[in-house]
Protein backbone atom coordinates (compact mmCIF):
# COMPACT_ATOMS: atom_id res chain seq x y z
CA UNK A 1 0.00 0.00 0.00
CA UNK A 2 2.77 2.30 -0.71
CA UNK A 3 0.55 4.64 -2.38
CA UNK A 4 -1.18 5.90 0.42
CA UNK A 5 2.19 7.32 1.74
CA UNK A 6 3.10 8.60 -1.33
CA UNK A 7 2.87 12.46 -1.85
CA UNK A 8 0.66 11.25 -5.27
CA UNK A 9 -2.46 10.36 -3.55
CA UNK A 10 -3.09 13.66 -1.26
CA UNK A 11 -2.23 15.68 -4.95
CA UNK A 12 -5.20 13.33 -6.34
CA UNK A 13 -7.36 14.34 -3.36
CA UNK A 14 -6.27 17.84 -3.58
CA UNK A 15 -7.34 18.20 -7.58
CA UNK A 16 -11.02 16.28 -6.52
CA UNK A 17 -11.31 18.82 -3.52
CA UNK A 18 -11.07 21.74 -6.03
CA UNK A 19 -13.27 20.42 -9.02
CA UNK A 20 -16.07 19.16 -6.79
CA UNK A 21 -15.74 22.96 -5.00
CA UNK A 22 -16.16 24.74 -8.21
CA UNK A 23 -18.83 22.15 -9.89
CA UNK A 24 -21.10 22.86 -7.03
CA UNK A 25 -20.73 26.37 -7.28
CA UNK A 26 -21.50 26.38 -10.83
CA UNK A 27 -24.18 24.09 -10.18
CA UNK A 28 -25.48 26.27 -7.47
CA UNK A 29 -25.39 29.56 -10.00
CA UNK A 30 -27.21 27.40 -12.91
CA UNK A 31 -29.86 26.48 -10.47
CA UNK A 32 -30.26 29.87 -9.20
CA UNK A 33 -29.84 28.82 -5.34
CA UNK A 34 -29.03 31.37 -2.98
CA UNK A 35 -25.61 30.44 -1.20
CA UNK A 36 -24.94 32.58 1.76
CA UNK A 37 -21.67 32.71 3.18
CA UNK A 38 -22.67 30.36 5.96
CA UNK A 39 -23.58 27.84 4.09
CA UNK A 40 -20.54 27.92 1.91
CA UNK A 41 -18.77 27.54 5.16
CA UNK A 42 -20.84 24.72 6.13
CA UNK A 43 -20.26 22.80 2.91
CA UNK A 44 -16.37 23.51 3.11
CA UNK A 45 -16.30 22.12 6.50
CA UNK A 46 -18.47 18.82 4.97
CA UNK A 47 -15.99 18.53 2.20
CA UNK A 48 -13.04 18.74 4.67
CA UNK A 49 -14.42 16.23 6.40
CA UNK A 50 -15.13 13.82 3.83
CA UNK A 51 -11.48 14.48 2.92
CA UNK A 52 -10.51 13.23 6.58
CA UNK A 53 -12.33 10.29 6.08
CA UNK A 54 -10.45 9.32 3.15
CA UNK A 55 -7.26 10.41 4.86
CA UNK A 56 -7.67 8.26 7.68
CA UNK A 57 -8.65 5.31 5.16
CA UNK A 58 -5.97 5.86 2.81
CA UNK A 59 -3.55 6.26 5.95
CA UNK A 60 -4.54 3.42 7.97
CA UNK A 61 -4.13 0.90 5.06
CA UNK A 62 -1.05 2.97 4.12
CA UNK A 63 0.40 1.56 8.20
CA UNK A 64 -0.86 -1.55 7.31
CA UNK A 65 -3.50 -1.50 9.61
CA UNK A 66 -6.73 -2.82 7.57
CA UNK A 67 -9.29 -3.16 10.88
CA UNK A 68 -8.71 0.26 11.81
CA UNK A 69 -9.49 1.25 8.33
CA UNK A 70 -12.35 -0.48 8.22
CA UNK A 71 -13.84 0.25 10.94
CA UNK A 72 -12.92 4.07 11.11
CA UNK A 73 -14.24 4.10 7.37
CA UNK A 74 -17.47 2.43 8.71
CA UNK A 75 -17.79 5.09 11.11
CA UNK A 76 -16.40 8.20 9.54
CA UNK A 77 -18.39 7.22 6.42
CA UNK A 78 -21.76 6.96 8.32
CA UNK A 79 -21.16 9.99 9.74
CA UNK A 80 -20.30 11.63 6.31
CA UNK A 81 -23.42 10.34 4.90
CA UNK A 82 -25.89 11.48 7.50
CA UNK A 83 -24.63 15.20 7.76
CA UNK A 84 -24.20 15.04 4.02
CA UNK A 85 -28.04 14.07 3.48
CA UNK A 86 -28.92 17.10 6.34
CA UNK A 87 -26.46 19.33 4.77
CA UNK A 88 -28.09 18.93 1.03
CA UNK A 89 -31.94 19.44 2.78
CA UNK A 90 -30.09 22.58 4.65
CA UNK A 91 -29.37 23.81 0.93
CA UNK A 92 -32.12 22.71 -1.52
CA UNK A 93 -34.80 24.39 1.48
CA UNK A 94 -33.39 27.65 0.61
CA UNK A 95 -33.95 27.34 -2.89
CA UNK A 96 -37.78 26.37 -2.72
CA UNK A 97 -38.22 29.38 -0.27
CA UNK A 98 -36.49 31.66 -3.20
Amino acid sequence: MQFFNSGFFWFIEGILLCIVIISFSSWMKEKNIPMPLWKWAAFIIWILFVGFTIAFIGTSFGENEANAAVKGGILFGIISIISGAGLWRLIITGARRA
